[in-house]
């Protein structure tokens, strides 16, 4: 590490070291003015400013802009550690309103107060000024407390990077209450309307069916159920093997990634009623790809579109809405079949290990937040059971 003393006055000096290089290869410098009465004192000094710097008491922020330091943060953590989705997520936060708020910023000026007013500025409609090539502004309509919170957790991740990597002291978005948000109720259906929903689904496409009942018997994630190909059936024992999940970016099209967790890797068990169901499915399977002949394209995919390409996540999400619609079904999102799968599993006091186990969740207290709902029947049967011992 070099270091060297500049005379400023008659015991005024300046202690400048040069020590690490900023996101774009520059030597990094560090300036502190000091009074000394003799060099040999400001020596001392500055012996004691280069311990700091090593030992990460002094940061180096270099005049580094927040615009600067989402490079760096791109570059050596988005890219690296993000889902594709995610950081597609993240990359458009950034580019719509973070950075046309902070971008300027210097990173160590960024305060707690500065976090607040962001917030409120995302709360309320504002004009955006277009880029130099356009006149004129953009107005951009007030967020969702949900989407300022995802604003508020992507920032308080980002500086956080920049404590582990010295660049700040502290993490300003760490000192500030997260927005209040209230989560949403989330839908799913009792063991009567699941009836209703498995009668409902008889007269449909046989695909639909089968994604459907699949997903219902299962509790498996959209892209889990889409991403499955024929060789993840076991249909002598009755198993189907959770590997990797579909998903869909504008500028990738469909591709497959690692599941969401590495306990998303496993096998569930099915019974009979899903085993006939994919039998069934097979065979109308292979008659559509011998009609398609040389136009067909092998995927080797359950689910796939009329040419044997993989279907897009969002085909099933919107098919299962205007079903629900069309047969006056109660209102669910195909995600909710994930919710009453889990729900119904806990309400025939299923061990909650094996329910967690085959939802993928590593850890039993996810399963009981966010997947586990009280049942009407269950209720009732409390009050019941309170009537006896205490009437």
């Amino acid at each position: 590490m070099a270091g060297h003393l500049e005379k400023r006055g008659k015991n005024s000096w300046r202690l400048i070291v040069s020590h690490g290089f900023d996101s774009y290869g520059n030597r990094i410098k560090y300036t502190k003015s000091i009074h000394a009465n003799s060099r040999r004192e400001a020596d001392k000094e500055l012996t004691k400013f280069v311990y700091e710097i090593e030992n990460g008491v002094i940061l180096q922020s270099s005049g580094m802009t927040f615009a600067q330091f989402t490079e760096m943060w791109t570059k050596n953590y988005a890219l690296k550690e993000l889902a594709p989705k995610t950081y597609d997520r993240y990359k458009g936060m950034l580019e719509s309103r973070i950075l046309p708020y902070f971008g300027h910023f210097k990173l160590d000026l960024i305060k707690p107060a500065h976090i607040i007013q962001f917030y409120d500025y995302l709360s309320k409609d504002h004009q955006l000024k277009r880029c130099k090539n356009n006149q004129g502004k953009t107005t951009l309509k007030a967020l969702s407390s949900k989407t300022i919170l995802e604003h508020h957790r992507l920032l308080r991740s980002m500086l956080q990077n920049a404590v582990y990597w010295q660049i700040l002291p502290y993490n300003p978005v760490a000192r500030v209450k997260p927005p209040k948000h209230t989560k949403p109720k989330i839908h799913y259906y009792d063991d009567v309307e699941c009836k209703k929903l498995l009668e409902a689904l008889e007269d449909e496409e046989i695909k639909f069916q089968t994604i459907v009942i699949l997903t219902l018997f299962t509790g498996m994630r959209r892209g889990e159920v889409l991403a499955l190909e024929w060789s993840d059936i076991d249909f002598k024992e009755g198993f189907v093997t959770v590997t990797k999940s579909s998903q869909y970016l504008p500028d990738k099209g469909i591709f497959v990634k690692d599941p969401k967790t590495e306990s998303s890797v496993r096998s569930v068990g099915i019974p009979k009623v899903v085993i006939d169901m994919l039998t069934k499915y097979k065979v109308w399977y292979d008659n559509q790809k011998k009609e398609c002949g040389d136009l067909w394209i092998d995927s080797n995919r359950l689910f796939v579109q009329w040419n044997g390409k993989p279907m897009h996540p969002d085909t099933i999400t919107d098919w299962f809405r205007r079903f629900i619609q069309r047969k006056n079904l109660p209102p669910i999102t195909f995600h909710g079949l994930r919710h009453t799968n889990a729900t119904l599993m806990i309400s025939k006091n299923i061990d909650l290990a094996v329910v967690a186990s085959r939802l993928g969740h590593a850890q039993i207290t996810t399963t009981l937040n966010f997947y586990v709902h009280p049942v009407q029947s269950h209720n009732k049967a409390a009050g019941d059971i309170l009537e006896e011992i205490l009437v």
